[in-house]
């Protein structure tokens, strides 16, 4: 029951904090300073999203399918977290033929807000479900922490994206609270897969997904964060502190759980 309630905890304030993100471009300018400060937010976000994909996702993944399929000698897990970074590399880069980077919305070159809402929703139910199979408190507070982290800066530059783009107020509201939802779909779903089936089959859906959502955070913490922060060449070594920071923190959680 602690962890239901858990759930629904994550449910209500990812909805939120990417709801007022992806807001926010309407009633604000970016200085310089703010593009600063949010450079430092997302370098600590890069190294949460590292942690958590590599600490805590492909570990329970690999636990979770040894229960699933017993002892196979193939590397599953690491097979389909591939799977899910090309997923979203195919998706970025071919679709889009970019990355969804702050920096880049808020100097005003948008991508096409419905590919770029497309792209975010997808990663957003493969982490959501990841999320809401989960069955202890530690595993899923560290994929929450990893979640939180990045939903407002996605949800902020998707609404950089639809304001530059001149879209009406109102669609603009439809975007952002459809991408906000995501997230919370994919831990329902997530929680009714766990709910509906049995302990071993529950445990490889599980395997299936954390392996899934374990490439997508690898792709947004290599791809799209690390590799963006570096390129603008101010407060280097305050980045490459924030990401080990990010990583560390993740850590210490994996030593706890």
């Amino acid at each position: 029951m602690e962890i239901l309630w858990f759930k629904v905890l994550t449910i209500l304030s990812i909805f939120a904090v990417a709801l007022f993100a992806g807001h926010s471009p309407t009633r604000m300018r970016v200085s310089e300073r703010g593009e600063r400060q949010l450079m430092w937010g997302n370098a600590f976000s890069g190294g949460i999203f590292l942690g958590a994909g590599l600490l805590h996702m492909l570990p329970d993944a690999r636990v979770n399918f040894a229960v699933y399929a017993g002892d196979i000698d193939f590397p599953f897990p690491a097979l389909l977290c591939g799977v899910g970074f090309l997923l979203i590399l195919l998706l970025e880069k071919a679709a889009l033929g970019g990355s969804h980077d702050v920096g880049k919305a808020a100097e005003g070159r948008p991508a096409s807000p419905f590919l770029l809402c497309l792209i975010l929703s997808v990663h957003s139910i493969i982490a959501g479900t990841s999320l809401g199979l989960e069955a202890t408190l530690v595993s899923a507070t560290a994929i929450f922490i990893a979640i939180i982290a990045h939903k407002g800066a996605a949800s902020f530059a998707l609404g950089v994206s639809l304001r530059e783009s001149k879209f009406p107020s109102y669609r603009h509201m439809v975007i952002i609270c459809f991408f906000s939802a995501m997230t919370p779909l994919g831990v329902m779903l997530g929680t009714g897969f766990s709910a509906a089936f049995s302990s071993t089959t529950s445990a490889g859906i599980e395997a299936l997904f954390d392996s899934l959502a374990a490439g997508t955070f690898l792709y947004v913490a290599v791809i799209d964060i690390i590799e963006n922060v570096f390129r603008q060449p101010p407060d280097r070594w305050i980045k490459v502190s924030l990401i080990s920071s990010g990583f560390v923190f993740m850590a210490l959680i994996a030593v706890w759980a």
